[in-house]
């Protein structure tokens, strides 16, 4: 059973706990060299207490009237800034920062410090320094989210995110609603025998979503065919073998980069594209070539899902008491050119 109270604790409750005074709590959180004022016994029976009642420091002790300093932080669980990165979070940090400004909020951009990226290091975090804060990364730490959700401390995750035990608050891209309508098009435009196929792990919660989608296209559920989950692009060639051996004619790609290589190996072995197989690329534009070609599918809101996040967040900081909430985000869809009816059968 878990300890923590209802309500965050206290920095008094902390003291209390621990058996100290309010000042020594102070030292342990602001990372002073406690142990020249503190023995590394006290230290650590401090710290102990904080794991075990999930205590998050909470800045408005100390912020400008009101209750809170106007600053949302924003934690990503991989960095934002290497190349490979640039397109996933550019368009979500354009539409917070600009629904911050917006609702006359600042942003702080937090790193963890000491190599691996934790929101938790010595039985506290650092995003005390905002009044909340936003989440997004394609791999997080669920037993972080739920530590700091039931910390009490308020924040939102950018995307669909389910954990154990009560819900988070987030905004999510309506994956599901966008494949189960793409999904639906390629069957009227006459495709007898659709499959879905992806590169890597179909256990992140964007990749059942996307499925989910393919797997509800009522209703015309009896025609769907398989879902290939593949481990590197060296498996496509074989995939559209047995597409050609299925008598598969379309195809909905969870990443451009295996719609990309799906035309690559189409074309080496005579195939045309869309007259021979149609192919639908979902958006998850991770590792892409970007080679040119116009694709059909759905793009991803991410500009739209910042700023809504910004604005979820802001209605938890002025409702502390309203519960998780979440918001979806309607997808938008690209018409390209890799779409189109299947061949007449000879």
């Amino acid at each position: 059973m878990s300890r923590t109270p209802a309500k965050r604790p206290t920095q008094a409750d902390i003291a209390r706990l621990a058996g100290v005074s309010q000042a020594t709590v102070s030292l342990v959180l602001n990372e002073r060299d406690a142990s020249i004022r503190i023995s590394p016994a006290t230290r650590e029976r401090v710290l102990t207490v904080m794991r075990e009642w999930g205590y998050v420091a909470n800045a408005s002790a100390r912020s400008l009237a009101g209750g809170r300093n106007k600053i949302i932080g924003v934690y990503t669980f991989e960095p934002v800034f290497p190349t490979s990165g640039v397109d996933f979070y550019f368009p979500f940090l354009l539409g917070m920062e600009q629904e911050a400004a917006d609702l006359g909020y600042d942003l702080l951009l937090f790193t963890s410090a000491g190599g691996e990226r934790q929101i938790f290091r010595d039985g506290s975090t650092r995003l005390w320094h905002a009044d909340g804060a936003l989440l997004l990364g394609r791999d997080p730490n669920v037993e972080e989210i739920e530590r700091l959700r039931d910390s009490g401390y308020p924040f939102v995750y950018v995307g669909h995110r389910e954990v154990s035990g009560p819900p988070v608050s987030y905004v999510a891209a309506d994956y599901a609603g966008a494949t189960q309508q793409l999904t639906e098009r390629l069957f009227q435009l006459g495709h007898q025998r659709v499959a879905y196929a992806r590169i890597g792990n179909g256990g992140a919660q964007p990749s059942r979503d996307r499925e989910g989608g393919f797997r509800q296209a009522t209703p015309y559920q009896h025609l769907a065919g398989p879902v290939w989950t593949l481990d590197s692009v060296a498996e496509v060639d074989g995939l559209v073998e047995e597409l050609q051996r299925g008598g598969i004619t379309a195809v909905l790609a969870e990443q451009q980069l295996l719609a990309e290589e799906l035309l690559v190996c189409a074309t080496r072995r005579g195939l045309a594209i869309p007259d021979d197989l149609s192919v639908v690329e979902l958006g998850d534009s991770t590792g892409a070539r970007h080679d040119g070609t116009p694709w059909t599918g759905l793009i991803v809101p991410r500009e739209q899902m910042g700023r809504q996040a910004m604005g979820l967040l802001v209605q938890l900081l002025e409702a502390p008491d309203s519960g998780a909430l979440s918001e979806s985000v309607r997808c938008g869809f690209a018409p390209g050119a890799t779409v189109g009816p299947p061949k007449e059968l000879p």
